[in-house]
């Protein structure tokens, strides 16, 4: 199974494909960072990320796309477009038939590192003990992996529950 994950954000979308292999250890294949130019207009922003965010689709195959859900921030409205790039996201992932969960930064933070209160760098340092990849050049990389990471995570936990 290959998830997809994302973090998404106006100037720079992280994403990060995870594999789940047998034996139930989670492959990092690749990461890496959407990033529009940095003076274009935000219509032009979002016209980048989705034709990039197509083509991604469309290379990497995912079975599921995970993307990490935006919290009200300090900046009312920087968190309402980093929302319509999350819109974006979900709506090229409709387009392709590929289906998406949403999961809070909280809940990613829980199901890396046992605790919903850890910083990024926790979260990355656990993320590459667990998943053995230490080539995150970026933070929105780690981060989107950590969103795949712990969606593979939560599939686990729910098909133990769904044992008897």
């Amino acid at each position: 199974m290959k998830i997809l994950g994302i973090d998404p954000g106006v100037n720079r979308v992280g994403y990060g494909l995870v594999e789940k292999k047998e034996g139930g250890r989670e492959l990092v294949v690749c990461t890496g960072v959407i990033s529009p130019p940095a003076r274009a207009k935000y219509e032009e922003k979002a016209a980048f990320i989705i034709k990039k965010f197509d083509i991604l689709l469309e290379d990497l195959k995912p079975d599921v796309v995970a993307i990490e859900e935006i919290y009200l921030g300090k900046n009312v409205q920087v968190t309402l477009k980093i929302g319509q790039i999350t819109g974006i996201v979900m709506g090229s992932a409709l387009r392709k038939g590929v289906p998406f969960v949403l999961l809070s930064a909280r809940e990613v933070k829980q199901n890396i590192t046992g605790t919903g209160a850890a910083t990024k760098e926790q979260v990355r340092f656990m993320l590459e003990h667990i998943t053995g990849y230490k080539g995150f050049e970026r933070s929105d990389e780690s981060d989107a992996a950590a969103v795949a990471v712990s969606y593979l995570t939560s599939q686990k936990e729910n098909d133990l529950l769904h044992l008897r």
